[in-house]
C-alpha cells in the first residue's frame, strides 16, 4: 500500500502570484497548499504588489500561506505582524532563495551561513503564538554541512514542517540535486520534511 502523500505548491517570485494561483485551483486542482512568493520589507515599507497579493480579497479559491523572508527579528516581526492583520494564521520563511540581492542581506539561503542570525530570527516564532510557522530552506549556502549544524536547532521549534530544496544556495538552480545531503538530513530531522527541488515525473 503506498504512503500517503501531499502536494504543496512552491512559490516562484513573479509567476505564482493570486491570479495564477487561483486558475490554478480551478482548473488542476490536487494541491493541499499553496505559498505565496516572498513578502520584503524594501525600503523601509512593503511593496505594493506583494501587499496585493496576500490581500484575502485576491485569494478566495486556492487559500494561500503566506511567505517572508528577512535577515532580522525586526524585520521579521513586521512581516510577521502584516500576517497576522491580514488574518492569517500559517506563515512559512524563506531560508532558501540564492538570489544574490537577497543573499548579500543575509536573506535566504545567505542566512544559512550565519547560525545564530538564524537562530535569532526563528526564535522571533514565540513572539507570534498564534502563527503556525514552517521553514523552507537549502542544505546551506557554502556546504551541506550547515544546514546539518541547524538541524537538532530546528528540530525544537514548534515548527510544522520543514521543506528542504537539497541543493547548496551557491549552485542557485544549477547541477543536481544533493541525494546524499538530502538522505543524512532526513535521517536526523524529527519534524515533517517536504521535498523541493528537480521534480519532473509523477
Amino acid at each position: 500500500m503506498m504512503e500517503p502523500y501531499a502536494i504543496h505548491f512552491a512559490p516562484l517570485q513573479g509567476y505564482t502570484d493570486s491570479v495564477y494561483r487561483e486558475a490554478h485551483a480551478q482548473v488542476f486542482g490536487g494541491v493541499e497548499t499553496y505559498y505565496t512568493p516572498f513578502v520584503r520589507i524594501e525600503k523601509g515599507g512593503f511593496r505594493n504588489k506583494e501587499l496585493r497579493d496576500i490581500a484575502p480579497d485576491e485569494n478566495t479559491f486556492a487559500l494561500p500561506v503566506p511567505q517572508m523572508i528577512a535577515s532580522s527579528p525586526e524585520e521579521f516581526r513586521r512581516i510577521a505582524g502584516l500576517f497576522r492583520e491580514s488574518g492569517y494564521r500559517r506563515a512559512d520563511i524563506n531560508m532558501g532563495c540564492p538570489f544574490p540581492m537577497q543573499v548579500r542581506q543575509h536573506r535566504g539561503a545567505g542566512i544559512l551561513h550565519y547560525p545564530d542570525e538564524v537562530k535569532a530570527l526563528l526564535e522571533t516564532i514565540f513572539e507570534f503564538p498564534e502563527i503556525q510557522f514552517s521553514v523552507k530552506m537549502r542544505l546551506g549556502w557554502e556546504s551541506p554541512d550547515e544546514a546539518l549544524e541547524l538541524l537538532p536547532f530546528l528540530n525544537g521549534l514548534p515548527l510544522s514542517h520543514l521543506t528542504l530544496h537539497p541543493r547548496i544556495g551557491m549552485q542557485q538552480y544549477k547541477g543536481e540535486t544533493d541525494k546524499d545531503g538530502l538522505s543524512r538530513f532526513y535521517g536526523q530531522c524529527t519534524l515533517p520534511l517536504f521535498y523541493n527541488g528537480d521534480i519532473r515525473t509523477l
